[in-house]
């Protein structure tokens, strides 16, 4: 989040105090003149610049000056570059933000996109780039100490520059700020990791899994920590036990015991999954769907319709106590049909809810064949029609179906 422009004179006095402890601490006498924030960051820039086309840096700087709307900002640039991962480029309007008006957001983005592309090209990347983004980083961090996402990115940058302790401790914080992250969390475990700490990375890498089984912060980092593998085998052979509720969500009927066995297939699958580090599915729907025309063998279905003359009545009972029922009606002249529908719902929790509102025409195709003389006079189902319907709030189709089935839609 970027702080309001009132503030940043405030800011950049406190930027500096911060940097001028950083450097009296963390680097030797001969080289504070020339490891200054300013001088660091400079030096970045000018590199970065660098991997432009001829004219493009004075153009956008330029185009940030004076020409850009206010809410155009180097900032806002590069979190668009950086969503194309174009992380160089990204790192450049971070850090020219980060140079004219620094703040924790704009100095923590220069310093993560700045310290992934130096990471990236290894020893082919310009020396001052990764002490960029140190310096950024750790500034980032002093102006927003209760910020999980700089904290985090502070982690990262200190444990790709070689300080694991930094690393762990800024990305322990990341956690406690905001246990609900998996990031926060896959990230502790890379940096427990290199600190050599292997079963805390383990469990560290299994709360990511538990926040989001099948996300990519857990599932890439499990693939790319190969150390931590044994303990983190251990960990989901206790930790894993997936449990869709079966019993509960499945219908009361022989079909929803079908389902029900399914499901309980599936849960076993999914727990096997899980064990074995892989993607597993962590629900089922055993919910079963408005039962078609006809009157429906008691027990052998948990739903049943019912035929009036002109109106037809749907009703389905699921697992949780809840009945949703579809009510249709309408009228018949010659070939074509008019008719009126809507869905009813009862939970114990919820109430009644009326919803689907709509209605529809339909022309019979075939009104002189032997097969509507047998089928559409008793349940009102034309051999082959075309329908149109529409639902109050939602858009209208027309398909053509078959015995009340759908099989063409336009």
């Amino acid at each position: 989040m970027r702080l309001h422009a009132p503030h940043r004179a405030l800011y950049s006095v406190l930027l500096c105090t911060v940097f001028a402890v950083i450097a009296a601490i963390s680097i030797p006498q001969p080289l504070r003149a020339q490891t200054s924030f300013e001088t660091a960051i400079d030096q970045a820039l000018e590199s970065l610049g660098e991997t432009f086309e001829p004219g493009e840096v004075e153009a956008f700087a330029a185009f940030l000056a004076s020409d850009a709307p206010d809410a155009m900002t180097g900032d806002t640039i590069g979190h668009l570059l950086f969503m194309r991962r174009h992380f160089d480029r990204a790192a450049w309007f971070f850090g020219t933000d980060a140079r004219a008006a620094p703040d924790a957001a704009s100095l923590s983005n220069f310093a993560a996109t700045l310290a992934v592309t130096a990471d990236d090209l290894g020893d082919g990347a310009p020396a001052e780039w990764m002490r960029a983004a140190e310096l950024a980083a750790k500034a980032a961090a002093a102006l927003a100490p209760d910020d999980a996402a700089v904290q985090n990115n502070l982690g990262t940058v200190a444990r790709l520059a070689g300080d694991p302790e930094t690393a762990a401790a800024a990305a322990r914080l990341a956690t406690e700020l905001d246990p609900n992250m998996p990031l926060f969390w896959s990230n502790l475990a890379r940096a427990l990791t290199a600190l050599g700490d292997f079963e805390g990375a383990a469990q560290a890498l299994d709360r990511a899994r538990q926040l989001e089984p099948n996300g990519p912060a857990h599932l890439l980092t499990a693939r790319a920590l190969p150390q931590v593998a044994p303990s983190y085998s251990d960990i989901l052979q206790n930790s894993c036990d997936v449990n869709f509720r079966c019993q509960e969500i499945c219908p009361r009927s022989i079909i929803g015991g079908i389902n029900s066995v399914t499901c309980e297939i599936e849960q076993m699958s999914a727990t096997m999954a899980c064990r074995e580090g892989q993607p597993y599915p962590t629900s089922f729907d055993c919910s079963e769907d408005l039962p078609e025309y006809g009157i429906l063998i008691p027990g052998l279905n948990s739903g049943f319709s019912i035929l009036f003359p002109g109106v037809t009545v749907h009703v389905l009972v699921q697992g949780d106590g809840s009945v949703d029922v579809r009510v249709e009606g309408g009228v018949n002249i010659g070939p074509l049909n008019l008719y009126l529908r809507g869905d009813g719902h009862y939970s114990p929790p919820g109430g009644v809810a009326v919803d689907n509102v709509g209605g529809g025409a339909s022309i019979n195709l075939l009104p002189a064949s032997e097969a509507n003389r047998l089928v559409s006079e008793r349940a009102n189902m034309p051999p082959f029609a075309l329908e149109l319907e529409g639902i109050i709030g939602q858009s209208v189709d027309l398909d053509g179906e078959l015995y009340g089935m759908p099989v063409i839609m336009f």
